[in-house]
């Protein structure tokens, strides 16, 4: 609950909104994007911080590109099938490797839940 202030959210908006065309200019950035969107899935894992977030000017907009992207992201890995394991590290599931790597959706859907 600490950490769930307007002035963290604000910066975590901030740099999970990085678009592609930033990051096309300054590779960097996408990491900042990437862990902007991680700690925002972290801070949602306390329920009583998900009212508060869903209600954040900007937060779901960011969270709803995400999701956007690691759709994009999921689709060629789901047609490969059983290459998708090697791909991601030597895991033996591809769906239990795509769930743990793609967390923007059940994110956003926990957090419209709570509007």
């Amino acid at each position: 609950k600490i950490m769930c202030t307007k002035g963290i959210l604000d910066a975590l908006v901030q740099g999970a909104s990085i678009s592609d065309e930033e990051i096309s200019l300054n590779r960097n950035l996408e990491e900042i994007r990437d862990s902007a969107v991680r700690a925002i899935e972290r801070l949602a894992t306390e329920f009583s911080n998900r009212a508060t977030m869903a209600h954040h000017d900007g937060l779901l907009v960011a969270i709803a590109q995400a999701t956007e992207r690691e759709a994009k992201l999921e689709a060629p890995m789901m047609a490969k099938g059983g290459l998708l394991g090697k791909a991601l590290g030597g895991v033996d599931s591809p769906n239990q490797q795509i769930q743990s790597s793609f967390l923007a959706k059940p994110l956003l859907m926990s957090l419209l839940v709570a509007m």
